[in-house]
């Protein structure tokens, strides 16, 4: 019997081998461009899980490359088993200690919604949809940076299975190196099954996207730098140069302010003086919203985006 198969009693979760019905599709990532033309692809049950496949992976001088859902695929992958986390989906909030804990496969919109419930928030990325430990890996940009930082500053202590398929929790007192390392230097030094990270208490919030047609974007650009010369840390403002397929150059303005409407509007006036926009999102929100603000295209992303100082 050879390694892939064996595959099949060294761990509980799925696994799908090339020619297994669905291998295909669990095989894609969300970037349709990239191609991952992996050896098989699991999907573990829990933390033992991922333990055993390392420790089956490592025998078999396999590779592993870890996605959630694949919003991080860099083209990478070829020949390696390719694990998949979205099981590892619980959330635990503890609202005395404002820190929550999620699994590795939990995306940034469940623990806005959690988060919400008790009148907190955490620092979410740019979509919903993407993984709270993908986007913490990675350093994280925060709708919420300017007042709170980097997602990975908000990172407490990691739960990870290391190389050799041990399982171990990491902090800053026990592994200072490798904690140091995973606050946003990706998923290469062991794979995360979950992770704490302090919670913020839910503010008021007022935010959205303005668009407009590309030919404006010289005047967008110079109402971006009046707003950001002298913004205070409650305001985040993106600026997106968009060029979707099949559609005219446009160009946005993302903006969050944790604070009320009337000094928001103060704040983004330069916006109201350019021509009309295409539309405008700009409303009082809810915490549990954020990742909303911006749709996501399928496909290669489109956009070059400048974050705010």
């Amino acid at each position: 019997m050879n390694v892939m198969n064996t595959l099949r009693s060294a761990v509980r979760g799925q696994v799908l081998l090339p020619g297994d019905a669905g291998f295909d599709t669990a095989r894609r990532p969300w970037n349709l461009a990239v191609e991952q033309p992996v050896a098989a692809v699991v999907e573990a049950a829990d933390a033992g899980d991922v333990a055993a496949l390392v420790r089956h992976a490592r025998s078999a001088g396999l590779g592993v490359a870890v996605q959630p859902n694949g919003h991080g695929a860099s083209g990478r992958a070829a020949g390696t088993i390719l694990l998949r986390t979205g099981r590892l989906d619980t959330v635990e909030i503890d609202a005395a200690a404002r820190r929550a804990r999620v699994g590795a496969g939990v995306p940034s919109g469940r623990l806005q919604a959690a988060a919400a419930a008790y009148g907190l928030t955490g620092l979410p990325g740019s979509s919903p949809v993407v993984s709270v430990a993908g986007v913490a890996l990675g350093g994280g940009l925060s709708w919420f940076g300017r007042a709170h930082g980097w997602v990975a500053d908000a990172v407490t202590a990691f739960d990870v299975v290391d190389a050799e398929g041990r399982e171990r929790h990491v902090t800053a007192g026990s592994d200072p190196d490798l904690f140091w390392a995973l606050r946003g230097g990706s998923g290469d030094f062991a794979v995360v099954t979950a992770l704490e990270l302090a919670l913020h208490p839910a503010p008021r919030l007022f935010g959205g996207r303005v668009l407009w047609q590309a030919e404006h974007a010289p005047a967008v650009m110079d109402a971006f730098r009046q707003i950001t010369a002298a913004a205070p840390e409650e305001l985040t403002v993106w600026l997106d140069l968009l060029h979707f397929p099949g559609a005219d150059p446009m160009v946005a303005v993302d903006a969050t302010y944790l604070g009320g409407e009337d000094a928001a509007q103060d704040l983004l006036a330069p916006l109201d003086r350019l021509a009309r926009p295409i539309s405008d999102s700009r409303r009082v929100m809810a915490v549990s919203e954020l990742g909303g603000i911006t749709a996501e295209p399928t496909g290669p992303s489109p956009a070059s985006r400048v974050p705010s100082c």
